[in-house]
């Protein structure tokens, strides 16, 4: 735990110390600054930090969410894009000595996290005096979904994740079977975690005001190995780029990086080991009926 400098938690303080630095809210990078202390009490309260924490935060904005997670965790890791939020945060936080402040994007690629990240990430995952880890942060909305996926497929589930993500994507994330907000995403992280949707949030809570809703959400991993998820999950987005026709036509038209295309008995084996009769949709699957295709599917290949 370490002592901070204030942060700004008010639209007042926020602006002051924005026209102060000769800074302005960049539309590019999605910038909203979240402005009302009571969802910072709830998104605190929520996020359960203890000393033995590693927390991610992705955006550290002028430091507000920052300063309290560095008074609670063991060590903080967090991310800003913005060159003068940058140089804010850390004039604001300097003497934070469990924060480490990376300037960058969170994203290398979109299909990758930053390397600078990740390597401070991995350090502080195998050190001995912290434990769970946990991403704290309210994610812009341009990037949530990249970088979901990439956080998935690299770490798995973190233990926890407390996040302020557009209203639209905490209702995929949460979805269920059959319903228009099922998709791939929510299927990769209801498989490695439990999701909640918390609190919708008023646009009034952020400066500037989003066009969107916002919305808090809870994922707290399950403790799954990913990588039978990371396998399954090429199988899931290609049903979905067809989601509502039957199983069975689309499974013989797997494309060849999955094994396909398969001959109608093949097709016909696979869905007998899943318990399906093949016209079921994508869309109406509950989450572990595709593990136990990608399976199906793996047992039959290597037999064939």
């Amino acid at each position: 735990m370490t002592e901070t400098s204030p942060a700004p938690e008010t639209p007042s303080e926020l602006k002051s110390l924005l026209s102060a630095h000769g800074l302005a809210p960049n539309k590019r990078y999605g910038q909203n600054f979240l402005v009302e202390p009571r969802i910072l009490d709830f998104i605190m309260r929520q996020a359960e930090i203890a000393e033995t924490d590693i927390v991610l935060e992705v955006g550290t904005g002028a430091g507000t969410l920052t300063g309290r997670l560095a008074l609670d965790a063991g060590f903080v890791i967090t991310v800003e894009i913005d060159a003068g939020l940058h140089s804010l945060a850390r004039d604001v936080l300097g003497n934070s000595e469990n924060v480490r402040f990376v300037h960058g994007d969170i994203m290398a690629s979109k299909t990758r996290l930053n390397d600078e990240v990740c390597t401070k990430l991995d350090q502080a995952l195998v050190d001995p005096a912290l434990n769970d880890f946990k991403v704290v942060a309210n994610l812009p909305y341009n990037i949530s979904t990249p970088f979901l996926s990439s956080l998935f497929v690299r770490y798995g589930a973190p233990d926890l994740m407390i996040l302020m993500v557009q209203k639209e994507l905490a209702e995929n994330l949460g979805a269920e079977p059959g319903t228009k907000d099922y998709g791939p995403l929510g299927i990769l992280t209801r498989l490695l975690a439990e999701v909640d949707v918390l609190k919708v949030l008023s646009r009034e809570v952020f400066y500037p005001k989003p066009k969107v809703e916002s919305a808090i959400v809870r994922i707290r991993g399950k403790g799954i190995d990913p990588p039978p998820v990371l396998r399954a999950f090429p199988l899931v987005r290609f049903l979905f780029s067809e989601r509502r026709k039957a199983l069975k036509g689309l499974l013989r038209k797997l494309p060849a990086v999955i094994g396909g295309p398969l001959s109608e008995a093949l097709v016909d084996q696979v869905l007998t080991r899943t318990g399906l009769t093949g016209q079921e949709r994508a869309e109406a699957l509950e989450p572990e009926l595709f593990l136990k295709l990608e399976r199906a599917l793996a047992e039959v290949l290597e037999e064939d």
